[in-house]
């Protein structure tokens, strides 16, 4: 009796992966890892940003939170409606926006380039250092990539 292929190709897959390998992630989310997250596991009272930054999208609801306490973190979580297949991630701008809090349009917080903290399978990603910089809530559902307005806290 023949073993079959894909018992191989993931014990493969988990080789690749834990030697260091590249592994290629569709081009429709750019390829990220919790290296370009600042805080794993904060620990904190997170509340959901409104003004644009929180949306509704195919029957889920994606909130961009930041830590109440110390004001420093933000992260992303889908609130409900979350199905098998749904990535979730958050971006921070590299930009430095210091006088400034509120939404910011997608050109300014691009200008200078910016990083994605993910992307998770899970309903919650770690947390990016928010203090002046620009942070937005995304997702790809059903194959379709979408995110929030970008929030300066």
């Amino acid at each position: 009796m023949q073993k079959p292929r894909t018992g191989r190709a993931v014990a493969a897959l988990a080789v690749m992966i834990s030697s260091g390998a590249m592994v290629f992630v569709p081009s429709s989310v750019a390829s990220a890892t919790e290296d370009d997250c600042d805080g794993i596991g904060v620990i904190g009272v997170f509340r959901a940003v409104e003004s644009g930054a929180s949306f509704d999208f195919r029957g889920r609801r994606v909130e961009l939170q930041n830590e109440s306490a110390l004001d420093r973190y933000s992260r992303a979580e889908i609130k409900s409606g979350r199905k098998s297949g749904d990535r979730l991630w958050v971006d921070r701008s590299y930009r430095s926006f210091p006088d400034f809090k509120g939404i910011v349009s997608d050109a300014q917080a691009k200008r200078d380039g910016w990083k994605m903290c993910g992307p998770y399978t899970g309903s919650r990603t770690q947390s990016v250092f928010n203090s002046n910089y620009a942070a937005r809530a995304c997702g790809e559902f059903d194959g379709i990539t979408k995110c929030g307005k970008w929030y300066v806290d």
